[in-house]
């Protein structure tokens, strides 16, 4: 590819090879990423998802020679160098600095991340593209990631559903329909009609939701989940949380009957680490509590005037079936109020 785009764009002047100082420049954004699997080819191929026909990564170069001619080949290569910053702080939102009214997609691409997703990206490119040109506002871009995000954590992050090539085929037509819509209100209509009808199609049932979320678990000795398991109390908190928002990075996860407790709990490890069984407080909060017992616990909560949900303080007792009941309930108030479309 950089081949053929510097013999369409051979240097006019001695010592100055446009081609070649712009695809260095692609270069440089990419190695300066903490990210360590972003791939040159792979933001090629997503650019071109997001603009022309669905092939394979191996058939771009194909496609490319094919399509780009040389009165195109500048512009093109103006648009990689632009999109490569896009394409970089998608996967590294702190690369970019964020507005207040933008904290909501720089989240939602965090959680993209999270859940380790790909199919999305031709269209997440896309979507920013226009959102940096000024063809979409800012509520337009808040609405569609949240869209995706709320999508993708009940279809990947829990249900582990496989994506088969058809949703990959789907996002990849929604950014081309997006870049090829003639006007700002053609394009938002576009990514409501896709937020309704495509993703909501392809939602799970709550029955094959709930099993999965049942088992999330996190304690010191089960630290696999953790990262999900503060994204997930930290955006069931934000909803209900009136005030400053929460900065999950200075929040900890607790455990409502302790990791270790003086005297024995009855509880297995597996009941100890369950959603169910915890909540998420900041460090002060977090030593008061310390290894307290349930009941000692929920006093302090009490007199903290944080936000805890109704099951846990108007609890008596904290048995296995308590645990179990609430996880149930959190997983209820996920799937039907927290991530929606």
């Amino acid at each position: 590819m950089k081949s053929h785009l510097a013999r369409l764009l051979k240097p006019t002047n001695k010592g100055v090879d446009v081609a070649k100082d712009k695809w260095s420049a692609i270069h440089r954004v990419f190695e300066a990423s903490q990210v360590a699997d972003l791939s040159v080819s792979t933001f090629i191929h997503h650019f071109w998802l997001s603009r022309y026909e669905y092939i394979t990564e191996k058939k771009l170069y194909k496609a490319l020679r094919k399509r780009i001619r040389k009165d195109e080949a500048a512009l093109f290569l103006d648009d990689l160098v632009k999109e490569s910053e896009i394409y970089r702080y998608i996967h590294e939102p702190s690369a970019k600095g964020w507005k207040k009214e933008e904290l909501e997609i720089r989240d939602a691409l965090r959680a993209m991340n999270l859940f380790r997703i790909k199919q999305q990206l031709p269209l997440v490119l896309s979507v920013m593209r226009h959102y940096e040109d000024g063809a979409l506002k800012t509520k337009h871009v808040r609405a569609i990631l949240a869209a995706v995000e709320s999508f993708h954590f009940k279809f990947t992050a829990i249900a582990s559903q496989r994506s088969s090539g058809g949703i990959s085929f789907m996002y990849a037509l929604a950014a081309r329909e997006l870049y090829q819509a003639k006007d700002a209100e053609g394009k938002v209509k576009g990514l409501q009609e896709f937020q309704k009808k495509k993703l909501a199609s392809k939602l799970p049932q709550y029955a094959e939701f709930e099993p999965s979320f049942m088992t999330l678990k996190y304690s010191s000795q089960m630290t696999k989940q953790k990262s999900l398991v503060r994204y997930i109390l930290t955006k069931i908190y934000q909803r209900i949380s009136i005030g400053l928002p929460i900065d999950p990075e200075k929040m900890t996860i607790e455990h409502l009957a302790p990791e270790n407790p003086p005297k024995g709990t009855g509880l297995s490890p597996e009941q100890v680490a369950s959603i169910g069984n915890l909540i998420l407080v900041d460090q002060t909060l977090n030593n008061k509590l310390a290894n307290k017992s349930f009941l000692e616990k929920v006093e302090v909560l009490k007199s903290a005037h944080v936000w805890v949900d109704p099951v846990v303080l108007n609890a008596k007792d904290w048995s296995a079936a308590e645990i179990a009941s609430r996880a149930k309930l959190l997983a209820q108030d996920a799937y039907n109020n927290v991530w929606t479309l």
